[in-house]
């Protein structure tokens, strides 16, 4: 009989692709393991699991809601529900280890494995880890980390440095002037590749609506990923390429000499991966500031510089044409973002992934046949 590997992932493409990349490269190093994944209903999980082969079991539970509501006075009651739901999913799929990737939906599954002497990993992706990643890493076998900053915030938690997986298109060869004409832009001209994920950053855009004329005269080309919430429409033009979602991110990183995002995990893995200078503009809502964190740590290795959301209307405009045009300063930040990334992140963690579940199994076997005995 094969191993068995439950996946706790939910809520955002953060914390939902990394579990997805693990989960793919469990499977194609042990074809014959079994995976299942545990999300909730109505959010990112419930499409695009299923789409990836995976069947996905549901929890009832949420977020704590700082604000007196219904869903904070529903909360108690939602954790001893889903705590139930946890350990009825484990009694059904008995897995040899549970990998719990952030979000909420990780907290009743990764307490009922503990209570339950299931092996517990934990992927961790930002800098500050999340409340439950704090609250399960005593427990958990492993903390699977993507930077050295965490290392004081899950003291006695034992941590592997392992990076957090990303797409592996990113890591295929591409050419930027090649990129550059794929988008109808100048093979020569210096380019900023600006993003704030798939709904858009208000802040991001409102900021380079007021600086695109002068950025372009002053001989600097923009690709502009907008997101949904964006007004303006989508625009071509010899140096501006405007769109509301770019399929082909890794065409648009490769045309970049500079990228300007927010400080999300998966961005930072990316700008890493591709090694690419960036100017990133942390959320200010995201939970515990995690994204400021993240920011810092990118900037303290000097591959990034960090521009507050509220200073972004001052300060965008120079700060891209000091960094943009200082090809020595790109070069450097270049080098100093490709030292950060681990390409292989998501083969590290499904081995040890692997080896663990492993180990459970063969005690659990070991049991089974002292039991007949």
């Amino acid at each position: 009989m094969g191993l068995r590997v439950l996946f706790a992932a939910g809520g955002t493409g953060g914390h939902i692709f990394p579990a997805l990349a693990v989960a793919d490269t469990c499977r194609a190093l042990a074809p014959e393991t079994a995976i299942e994944f545990v999300g909730t209903r109505g959010r990112l999980e419930e499409k695009v699991v299923p789409r990836a082969g995976y069947p996905l079991n549901y929890l009832w539970i949420s977020g704590f809601q700082r604000s007196l509501s219904l869903k904070t006075l529903l909360l108690p009651a939602k954790i001893g529900t889903s705590f139930l739901q946890a350990v009825t999913l484990l009694r059904r799929f008995r897995p040899d280890v549970v990998v719990c990737a952030g979000a909420y939906v990780s907290y009743p599954i990764g307490m009922a494995a503990s209570t339950m002497k299931i092996p517990l990993v934990l992927m961790e992706s930002n800098a500050l880890p999340g409340l439950v990643i704090r609250r399960l890493a005593p427990r958990a076998a492993e903390v699977h980390v993507a930077f050295n900053a965490t290392n004081g915030h899950l003291p006695g938690a034992r941590l592997v440095l392992s990076g957090n997986p990303v797409r592996r298109v990113l890591f295929e060869p591409q050419e930027q002037h090649e990129a550059r004409l794929h988008f109808g832009l100048d093979a020569a001209r210096p380019t900023l590749f600006a993003f704030g994920g798939s709904l858009g950053a208000r802040s991001i855009n409102d900021a380079l609506d007021s600086v695109i004329d002068a950025l372009i005269a002053d001989g600097i080309q923009v690709i502009w990923q907008t997101g949904s919430s964006y007004t303006g429409g989508e625009k071509r033009t010899e140096h501006l390429y405007r769109a509301t979602f770019i399929h082909e991110m890794e065409k648009g990183y490769a045309a970049a000499d500079l990228v300007l995002a927010r400080a999300g995990a998966t961005t930072i893995a990316e700008l890493e991966a591709v090694g690419k200078p960036s100017i990133l503009v942390p959320l200010p809502t995201a939970a515990d500031d995690h994204q400021r964190l993240n920011a810092v740590a990118l900037e303290r290795e000097g591959a990034s510089r960090m521009i507050l959301d509220a200073d972004l209307r001052q300060h965008l405009l120079p700060a891209i044409r000091a960094t943009i045009r200082n090809r020595a300063a790109l070069e450097e930040m270049a080098r100093s973002a490709a030292r950060l990334a681990i390409p292989d992140a998501h083969e590290r963690i499904a081995r040890r992934v692997l080896e663990i579940a492993a180990g459970h199994a063969a005690g659990r076997h070991a049991r089974a046949g002292a039991v007949l005995q």
